[in-house]
């Protein structure tokens, strides 16, 4: 361990997890790094990916490859707290490599302190100097240092088995409550994981690091990989009217795992609508991978919506429907018609002749009658859905419902008889029979057509 660090803070913790990724292990210790390494001689630690995980996606892996190599990872979040004041020590670890000099090791525990009466040591558990310390290689492992029986050593003496070291306590064989009673008062300045110069060859894992009520999780970031529209998509709001939910986007990585704390920008794309005043809003994803937009409001205009949510280089749409307001008072609805035919046709032939019913609104025109006439010497020969007279001289059509700003098409085709020869005029016309058209001008249409 390093020499003792100067005006270290004391710092307090709240309870829970704290996620270490490889980019929070590169700083050296010091009073300002919260997780931090030291690494001597080729020993490296690093926070991998790594299939074995027993938690999360990763772990802490520890490296010593040759003797004398050393890699630490601590906690400087106790620094300045009495010894007597930890109450908890445990962590797992994985031997993926057993060391070539002592099958028997796994990484260490350990605590820097300023013992009573000044100076430096760093107190030391190993699994190995207690009744329970078998290593049993590529399975995980829980340690307890702070409830085991025994395991202890101080640095800086030379120990001897169940005899009483400088720091008070009896070297291999004492408890943490032993090693508290005789240091209780001592300073603590780093706690963590050791592999040390004793161990070439030794490559492990450690994760779940506990201390007191706070444990560290070794894992990397999720990498996104996807963002997909998991709620809100679909929905309908009257024009004016914010829309029933919030639109939610969800970001996720390799396997299907959230990515927390992701930038989202939610952005009106098409149609109106807006968030607040702005087409956009911006937002991070919770711990469930999941961004959830502010409220969504329908604009003035009826029609469709498109929204885009977009985290990085990823996008996903959603597609939404600004309707029309109710209307209110009396139903109204501005049906209109009109109708298309060819400018010549020829004797003894056929021609087709089109019939579109519109709806101006502002409501639905509901059983909307319509029918197209044709003069002497034309014959309708197909109605296009409608009933033709017996004569062929005039079809009919009823239309259930047809809605504000929709159109209805019939085509028909006529047939012209042999000798007929000049201009010939057809009729259309229609209206809501249920609804008041307040426009009857232009519910009926003529056309034109030259026989020759």
């Amino acid at each position: 361990m390093r020499s003792p660090l100067p005006r270290l803070l004391r710092r307090t913790t709240r309870a829970g997890t704290v996620r270490v990724a490889e980019a929070d292990i590169l700083m050296p210790c010091s009073a300002s790094t919260p997780v931090c390494e030291f690494n001597r001689d080729g020993g490296t630690a690093a926070v991998v990916d790594d299939g074995r995980a027993q938690t999360g996606r990763g772990y802490l892996r520890l490296d010593t490859a040759v003797a004398n190599a050393k890699a630490t990872v601590s906690t400087t979040a106790f620094s300045g707290r009495k010894l007597s004041e930890i109450t908890t020590l445990g962590y797992r670890t994985l031997v993926e490599q057993l060391g070539t000099s002592d099958a028997r090791q796994a990484p260490a525990l350990n605590i820097s302190i300023t013992p009573v009466g000044g100076g430096f040591t760093t107190l030391v558990w190993e699994p190995v100097y207690t009744p329970d310390g078998t290593i049993t290689q590529g399975a995980w492992q829980q340690w307890s240092p702070s409830s085991s029986r025994g395991g202890w050593w101080a640095s800086g003496t030379n120990p001897v088995t169940d005899q009483t070291n400088v720091y008070g306590f009896k070297s291999f064989t004492a408890s943490f409550a032993d090693v508290q009673a005789a240091q209780g008062d001592a300073i603590v300045q780093l706690i963590g994981v050791n592999q040390g110069g004793g161990n070439p060859g030794l490559r492990a894992g450690v994760d779940l690091l506990t201390v007191n009520e706070t444990t560290y999780d070794f894992d990397n970031p999720v990498v996104a990989t996807a963002i997909a529209a998991t709620d809100g998509n679909g929905q309908s709001a009257e024009v004016g009217k914010p829309f029933a939910k919030p639109l939610t986007a969800t970001v996720t990585g390799a396997g299907g795992d959230p990515v927390p704390n992701a930038p989202v920008t939610f952005a009106v794309t098409g149609g109106s609508a807006a968030f607040g005043t702005s087409a956009t809003a911006s937002t991070t994803t919770n711990a469930a991978g999941a961004a959830v937009s502010p409220t969504l409001t329908a604009g003035a205009t009826a029609g469709p919506v498109t929204v885009t949510a977009t985290s990085g280089t990823f996008t996903a749409t959603y597609t939404l429907t600004v309707t029309p307001a109710p209307v209110v008072g009396p139903a109204r609805a501005d049906v209109s018609v009109a109708i298309t035919a060819p400018a010549t046709v020829r004797q003894g032939g056929t021609f087709t002749a089109t019939v579109t019913v519109r709806n101006a609104g502002p409501a639905a025109a509901t059983t909307v009658a319509s029918g197209l006439t044709v003069p002497k010497g034309l014959r309708i020969t197909a109605g296009g859905g409608g009933i033709v007279a017996r004569d062929g001289r005039a079809v009919a059509f009823v239309a259930p419902s047809i809605a504000s700003g929709s159109t209805v098409t019939y085509t028909v085709t006529v047939a012209v008889d042999r000798g007929v020869r000049g201009q010939q005029t057809l009729a259309a016309a229609g209206t809501s029979l249920r609804v008041a058209d307040p426009n009857l001008r232009n519910n009926a249409a003529t056309a034109r057509t030259t026989a020759g």
